[in-house]
């Protein structure tokens, strides 16, 4: 079976496609060990799954099959509890963080500073109970953003956050790039010196 036909055998209740959109309206996905290049796509009520890259997609996600197994798992009755969410979330976190902080405003050392943004921060992902997490560095190097899997150097700043929480900072945050208004980006930015507060303690 291939991963298109995996993922199209998923039952697409509404509870599924809302909980992907905002975060994405357009993603191609490669598979490692088959090499399929798929495109998914969010529409008004159910997510178009194809063969082929898009165009012009929001990001990249690079998968494996493991992945593709335990998408179909963790959705397969229709719905995605907390830890089928954390699950979902610790695999696409590095593409979406990536993807979102390419964008050349987040990138930008004006953007950077007017959200003050430390330059080198962890980000432990929580699992639900809080016995697991999935960790990240994020780094600001010669004007460019890495986000790294594990934990290096000395953060100046460490986020904890859940799945729910990251979702929403994606959702927030994937608006404001696609509007692109300094309206957008002003509130955005209001936002998330807010939501900073909650879940990080800077050093």
């Amino acid at each position: 079976m291939s991963a298109l036909e995996a993922w199209r055998a998923i039952p697409q209740t509404q509870e599924i496609v809302d909980y992907f959109r905002g975060i994405f309206d357009i993603i191609g996905v490669t598979i490692e060990e088959t090499g399929e290049q798929l495109t998914i796509a969010i529409e008004e009520s159910r997510i178009l799954i194809k063969e082929g890259l898009p165009a012009k997609p929001d990001f990249i996600v690079p998968l494996k099959w493991e992945n593709v197994e335990n998408m179909v798992s963790h959705s397969k009755y229709g719905k995605i509890e907390a830890h089928e969410s954390w699950r979902i979330v610790s695999v696409l976190f590095t593409s979406l963080t990536q993807a979102t902080l390419y964008n050349p405003i987040m990138a930008s050392d004006i953007g950077r500073r007017i959200s003050r943004v430390e330059d080198l921060a962890h980000v432990y992902l929580i699992a639900p109970g809080g016995h697991e997490a999935t960790c990240h560095t994020l780094a600001y190097l010669k004007k460019q953003w890495l986000v790294i899997p594990g934990l290096y150097g000395k953060p100046k700043r460490t986020f904890r956050i859940t799945a729910e929480e990251s979702i929403e900072y994606q959702r927030r945050a994937f608006r404001a790039i696609k509007k692109n208004s300094f309206n957008e980006w002003w509130r955005f930015s209001r936002w998330y010196k807010s939501w900073r507060k909650t879940v990080s303690v800077k050093h």
